[in-house]
């Protein structure tokens, strides 16, 4: 999809593309070092944005009464967490809490640097389900060309190669697959039954549809439960994907268990509570922050571990902060000043449409 969107970058003419680019989330690779292939391609279409729009109100962490969280996350991102912010940020470790306040977030969701750490987690929570009579099956992704099978996810159209799942685990959506009614990236719930075909082995062969209740979904419903809760079906999808020169392809649920999932899985989610460790010396340039701040309220966070200030504090920036302080310098050089479109109403009954001024 990237390349098929790189390839257009030559022929735009006037027609506007809007690239939206945080400088507050996890560093891409750093455009000084040497770069090639793909990489050059996507560094190219990267700087042929010449007009930047800065935000500067945070959304997320709203109110009066988070002033003091909002400026502990500023301290987070750029890695000058100050003695007052530390001290703030310490009032939810875990150990800091009584056990009221901690049984609060006994389902709330995990967000961890390292795939080991996530895994660990949500195999507990799996193997709790397994006891209790829930068989976990493991639904294996069909691959189609050479090396396709051993592809990562996030190589492969952010399908998994392989699912643990069973009735009543908690899944997490990976694909935007209907947004305004809360089908999208991020999207949370948990399995309600797993359907085969009539022919189909259970043992051998995956399911064809596994039946979702999700959290915040709001739209037209397979079936309502008895207690009201609404079922939805999750079908495979089909990505394709490049290895080198390869076009392959993966079919797969666009589903991940999420009792815990990493800090990058996290990027476009936010939650009411969350759990993490700043203590992990795993953590990198960015990631801290951005695991902390997806939740919303200082009140709805819960860290694991106490943790070194120190390790949140540099002299120096790391590489990849530098790179993105002067990316964000260059923008600063290119602000869009006035609005590059007009808004007009069709009176043909086809909504609304946009022009260059």
């Amino acid at each position: 999809m990237v390349l098929r969107f790189l390839q257009t970058i030559p022929s735009l003419g006037g027609i506007y593309h809007t690239n939206t680019n945080s400088y507050q989330t996890i560093p891409i690779t750093d455009c000084d070092k040497e770069v090639q292939g793909v990489e050059i391609k996507g560094r190219n279409a990267y700087r042929r944005f010449d007009k930047s729009v800065f935000l500067k109100v945070v959304q997320r962490q709203r109110g009066d009464d988070q002033e003091a969280f909002r400026t502990a996350l500023g301290e987070l991102r750029l890695l000058q967490l100050s003695m007052e912010s530390w001290k703030l940020l310490s009032t939810r470790v875990q150990a800091k809490l009584d056990d009221r306040e901690v049984a609060r977030f006994s389902s709330a969701l995990r967000v961890y640097a390292t795939k080991d750490r996530v895994n660990e987690y949500n195999h507990y929570h799996l193997d709790r389900l397994d006891r209790l009579g829930r068989p976990v099956v493991q639904v294996k992704a069909k691959n189609v060309g050479p090396g396709a099978a051993a592809a990562p996810d996030d190589k492969a159209g952010n399908l998994a190669k392989q699912i643990p799942i069973c009735i009543g685990a908690r899944l997490m959506l990976t694909s935007n697959l209907w947004q305004p009614v809360g089908l999208c990236n991020g999207a949370r719930g948990t399995v309600y039954d797993i359907g085969w075909a009539p022919e189909a082995d259970p043992i051998q062969d995956p399911p064809c549809v596994i039946m979702m209740e999700f959290d915040k979904y709001n739209g037209p419903v397979f079936l309502t439960t008895p207690d009201g809760k609404k079922i939805v079906p999750i079908l495979p999808v089909e990505r394709d994907f490049l290895i080198g020169a390869t076009l392959c392809a993966r079919t797969q649920f666009p589903l991940i268990v999420c009792y815990a999932i990493t800090v990058h899985k996290s990027q476009s989610i936010t939650e009411d509570m969350i759990v993490t460790d700043l203590s992990c010396r795993y953590f990198q340039t960015g990631l801290s922050y951005v695991a902390v701040s997806r939740v919303k309220t200082l009140e709805g966070l819960m860290l694991d571990a106490p943790f070194d200030r120190n390790h949140l504090v540099y002299g120096s920036p790391p590489d990849g902060m530098k790179m993105k302080m002067r990316d964000q310098e260059l923008r600063k050089r290119q602000v869009l000043t006035r609005s590059s479109y007009m808004i007009y109403n069709t009176k043909n009954g086809h909504g609304t449409g946009s022009v260059r001024r």
